[in-house]
């Protein structure tokens, strides 16, 4: 005669797990590229003159060359290689040096969580690299040797971003003992254990459910040495820009 067997278990149901993403911010103090032009009015400077760049003294870069000229040519001024021009471009200094340490602080959102109070304890603040570039120039008269303008400017690193720190975590729940209760079932649905089940019942064990908060994930924002000094050829860029359209052209 077949033993009478309790019927087979199935697996429950999973609950529905939430998943939270979060963004936190880090910011630090910022300040505007320092800047200091000054244009001499002996030799005033006119739409299609001609300028020479000299750049044998700094390490250029074709990019920043380019750049250069493009930035002139919008001025209203040729660009040209030989050497009758009307005024040549000396650029003397294309800096990059490391300062002290940027310092972000945590930002405190607009709505406080346990995320935030969590974060606050263990990274209230960050230390990030930070590069600082300089340029400067003087543009001279050929034809009288007279230095009509010249210039120089400067920019930090975070300053030059102007943006702050942005990390993401993720925050969800996992069930930790799924392995365990699929164990117990494929252990009480062997035929032994469906007989003893005819007289004594058992619970599937609950699902317990357990909290996770992922290792931050920077998302803008640069702060590591190899990050920032990627940036010095755009700062380089942007303070040649800057200058250049200091000269007033007529």
């Amino acid at each position: 005669m077949t033993k009478k067997m309790a019927p087979k278990l199935n697996v429950p149901p999973k609950p529905i797990l939430s998943k939270e993403v979060y963004q936190l911010s880090y910011g630090t103090e910022l300040d505007s590229a320092r800047i200091k032009s000054v244009q001499l009015p002996a030799h005033p400077i006119q739409k299609n003159n001609t300028v020479r760049i000299v750049d044998n003294k700094v390490a250029m870069t074709d990019t920043l060359r380019a750049h250069l000229v493009y930035t002139l040519k919008q001025q209203g001024l040729k660009v040209v290689s030989k050497s009758s021009a009307d005024y040549v471009l000396n650029v003397h200094q294309l800096d990059l040096t490391f300062g002290p340490n940027n310092t972000y602080i945590l930002n405190k959102p607009k709505t406080s969580h346990t995320l935030y109070e969590l974060v606050t304890q263990k990274a209230p603040s960050y230390q990030c690299s930070n590069i600082i570039a300089s340029v400067s120039m003087r543009l001279t008269h050929v034809a009288s040797s007279d230095v009509v303008w010249f210039a120089k400017s400067s920019i930090d690193s975070a300053s030059f971003q102007g943006i702050p720190l942005q990390f993401s975590y993720t925050k969800e729940e996992k069930i930790a003992n799924e392995h365990d209760i699929i164990s117990f079932i494929v252990e009480q649905n062997t035929e032994q254990a469906r007989i003893a089940r005819t007289k004594v019942p058992v619970e599937i064990p609950k699902y317990q459910i357990e909290h996770t908060i992922s290792e931050p994930q920077k998302t803008a924002g640069a702060c590591s040495e190899t990050e920032v000094s990627a940036l010095s050829s755009a700062m380089h860029q942007t303070l040649s820009t800057i200058l250049i359209d200091k000269i007033n052209v007529l």
